[in-house]
């Protein structure tokens, strides 16, 4: 398993915009292209694959990058820096930070109090099948379980 295929398991894969689960035009894979609420009929767009997986692997790059400059980051193991990952493109870096006593957790390598922080949210609320499956693996779960029929 890698990020690409994580986040498109996740993401899915939509070659016309559609509407995400907060009503944000999205395309590609899980490519967020206008403010919340706009109207479908202002993107006239299809997205073929190999665009979706270039805007993708550019913006979990970005991602990645920024997260790099974090100690505890570069501490986890790569199960978890995948969820992460994760977390932070469909969040994006400002939105994971947030998650504050999950972090801290994480800085400790208290595993299930990560957990239990990161389920403590309005993000496990909204998405929680996918927030659940991160948790998880968060928890210790290896990811290729997690994800294994998936």
């Amino acid at each position: 398993m890698n990020i690409n295929r994580l986040l498109e398991i996740e993401e899915g894969y939509r070659a016309k915009p559609y509407l995400d689960s907060l009503g944000f035009p999205t395309v590609g894979i899980g490519k967020r292209i206008g403010p919340k609420g706009a109207d479908l009929s202002n993107y006239q767009l299809t997205v073929s694959k190999s665009i979706a997986y270039a805007w993708l692997e550019e913006e979990v790059e970005v991602v990645e990058s920024q997260l790099n400059k974090l100690i505890w980051f570069n501490n986890l193991n790569d199960d978890r820096k995948m969820v992460l990952l994760s977390m932070g493109y469909q969040l994006g870096v400002t939105g994971l930070l947030k998650f504050k006593r999950m972090i801290a957790a994480i800085e400790h390598n208290n595993w299930s109090s990560a957990a239990r922080e990161a389920k403590d949210s309005l993000w496990y609320k909204q998405t929680k099948n996918r927030a659940g499956r991160h948790v998880s693996v968060i928890a210790g779960s290896s990811i290729d379980t997690v994800y294994r029929n998936l």
